[in-house]
């Protein structure tokens, strides 16, 4: 059988681009866990979350190409999944930070709608089918000159498909409960896709300053990422870049110690920050970004005493008194294992404004293999929503 659609690796994003697609299509979802609602629940939570009201591109996202995301939530936002919810009777309401959850906090109750949805579109799905080949045949050259296009897909169990065009819908590497690898990498390397390196995103940061006395303590603070000069400008920093400090990123929000970490999420949005501006650099490789980090990348915290601890003051006592200003250099983060995203990949330039691939048409990537990330708060599923139905719906145009 030639099926007209074939998603890989399921997700929120692929739930959404399996809803829109037209009903007269032959699709199949190809899924690697035996179970391809964990995923899902995993992102939700069990108070289902679901967006957030008040979204800036500028500030919640992060991407090389922020101009295609306008255009992405033009298309469709956080008014239109309220309303799609709407239209199917579950309540949405908005919590501190103007984030969205259902009324119920009850995301099987979410779920439950997305797979009847799903169903009622006729979608044929099979699971412990890990994905190890995609293949276009013939030659991506051949196609447009009268030969039909095809792509051959082969699983690690060796079951063969074909299909006219293939959704990419994936966690890249983090999030390892769900068996995630980082395969993709070498698919996408083998359509001549561009790769923004990608790194292990939304993660604590580790400090060159032992914090072990201030464990577990936290407070509202202001974070600062600058850029400084070493004493010998690094070579990464390369001729004619401007070698000044300069202020990165900042942002005021509860802040975590626990040894030498820092932790929450004003640090996961300070390190997305960071590797945006790496990636604006054009410094390549993730070791080359590593060094850069370590020799120029420091961190100031900005803390009122007066609205402190008297354990974080008597800590920082000497900072203190001139002028409320810690500042440090950082030396690790955490793992991959612990990682809750992945930072950057497939370059959004090289795909179209429905997400198919500009280098190996009929070809699609969706939601995390694409180089957006964000700030915590359900950005992330506004991202699934608009990507998979924009995707979805391109099908019927």
């Amino acid at each position: 059988m030639i099926y007209d659609v074939i998603i890989v690796w399921a997700w929120a994003a692929w739930l959404f681009a399996w809803i829109n697609l037209p009903k007269k299509y032959k699709k199949l979802i190809l899924e690697k866990n035996k179970n391809p609602w964990i995923k899902v629940l995993l992102s939700w939570g069990e108070r289902a979350n679901v967006s957030n009201m008040n979204i800036d591109i500028e500030r919640d996202y992060f991407t090389q190409n922020k101009k295609a995301l306008f255009s992405v939530f033009k298309k469709y936002n956080q008014w239109d999944i309220q309303s799609f919810f709407a239209e199917n009777w579950i309540n949405i309401i908005e919590e501190d930070r103007w984030r969205l959850i259902l009324e119920s906090w009850d995301s099987k109750e979410l779920l439950n709608l997305l797979i009847k949805k799903a169903k009622d579109n006729k979608c044929e799905i099979k699971c412990n089918s890990d994905v190890k080949k995609i293949e276009p045949h013939p030659s991506p050259l051949l196609i447009g000159k009268g030969i039909e296009h095809l792509f051959k897909i082969e699983t690690e169990d060796k079951q063969k498909y074909q299909a006219k065009n293939v959704i990419v819908s994936s966690w890249w590497k983090s999030f390892f409960q769900v068996w995630t690898t980082g395969e993709w990498y070498s698919f996408a390397k083998s359509f001549w896709l561009n790769i923004i390196e990608p790194t292990r995103a939304l993660v604590w940061l580790s400090s060159k300053r032992d914090f072990k006395e201030l464990s577990w303590s936290s407070l509202k603070l202001e974070i600062i990422l600058k850029d400084k000069p070493s004493p010998q400008p690094s070579p990464l920093k390369g001729e004619g870049v401007d070698t000044k400090e300069k202020i990165i990123y900042s942002e005021y929000w509860p802040l975590l110690f626990t040894h030498f970490w820092i932790s929450w999420p004003i640090v996961f949005n300070t390190w997305n920050a960071l590797w945006e501006y790496l990636s604006s650099l054009k410094i390549e490789s993730e070791q080359d970004k590593i060094n850069y980090i370590l020799e120029n990348i420091n961190i100031e915290l900005k803390i009122n005493p007066e609205n402190s601890t008297k354990k974080i003051n008597k800590f920082f006592e000497k900072e203190l008194e001139k002028d409320e200003t810690i500042e440090f250099g950082l030396q690790d983060w955490r793992s991959w294992k612990e990682a809750k995203a992945t930072g950057w990949w497939i370059d959004l330039n090289e795909l179209d404004k429905n997400f198919m691939s500009k280098k190996a048409a009929w070809l699609y990537f969706i939601w995390e293999v694409v180089d957006v990330t964000w700030k915590t708060g359900w950005f992330n599923l506004q991202w699934a929503w608009s990507s998979g139905f924009i995707c979805g719906r391109s099908f019927g145009e």
